[in-house]
């Protein structure tokens, strides 16, 4: 299980997240694991890293970096918490103001969003730093790989991947859910027997280390869950 460190994505890339308080043998083996799952995706990425108030030895942090470019990553420098959590300004950006006025109920998210406007067939790959919405179905031997959520608007029968960066509290969602695979970050399940059956739109998340399934209501249809 991977409880120790978190790769985000950001307007800026990607930041490793690192528990001050956790030992480094601990650190390097979660970050194997996540690196070993997420090969495919992250191939290319320059990642910074963040270790809170912790201050990491030299030696630690060139093991720490050898293990980014074993699995094609590049460590582009670290960062303080003034730089984590101060709103960096410019032309594009929102004010700051409107920022903290702007406040999200529990079950929003927001994010980079890719609209997929067509069925995947099989042999189909779509792979994504943000959410992945698809205004179809996704077919047996189709792929769907996203750092965020994942929601199709039609049948997923193919392999879904949310949270590839190990984000836990990503989920996976279908008018008809029923994968060849599901994983969110770490967890792995494959569909039950029995899930051709139309069951109503359902959402996949991670429950006590579990996928769970659980009903949603669409234009007032609701899913019976599992």
């Amino acid at each position: 299980m991977i409880e120790h460190i978190a790769l985000k994505g950001t307007r800026d890339g990607l930041v490793l997240y690192l528990d001050p308080e956790a030992e480094f043998s601990v650190l390097m083996d979660e970050l194997q694991k996540l690196l070993s799952d997420s090969e495919q995706f992250l191939q290319g990425a320059a990642v910074r890293c963040y270790g809170g108030d912790r201050n990491f030895a030299i030696e630690e942090k060139e093991e720490l970096g050898q293990a980014l470019t074993q699995y094609g990553l590049t460590l582009a420098g670290w960062l303080t918490a003034e730089q984590v959590y101060t709103p960096i300004q410019n032309s594009n950006s929102v004010n700051i103001e409107s920022e903290k006025a702007r406040v999200w109920d529990e079950d929003m998210v927001e994010g980079p969003c890719l609209f997929v406007e067509r069925t995947l067939r099989s042999g189909a790959s779509i792979q994504f730093e943000g959410h992945v919405v698809v205004l179809g179905d996704v077919n047996p031997g189709a792929e769907i790989i996203a750092t965020g959520n994942i929601a199709v608007m039609g049948s997923l029968r193919g392999v879904a991947h949310a949270g590839a960066t190990g984000e836990r509290k990503a989920t996976v969602s279908a008018y008809h859910l029923a994968p060849t695979q599901l994983r969110i970050a770490d967890v792995v399940a494959r569909s039950p027997e029995g899930t051709e059956d139309w069951r109503g739109p359902e959402i996949a998340k991670i429950k006590d280390n579990q996928l769970m399934v659980d009903g949603l209501q669409i234009i007032g249809i609701r899913g019976k869950g599992r």
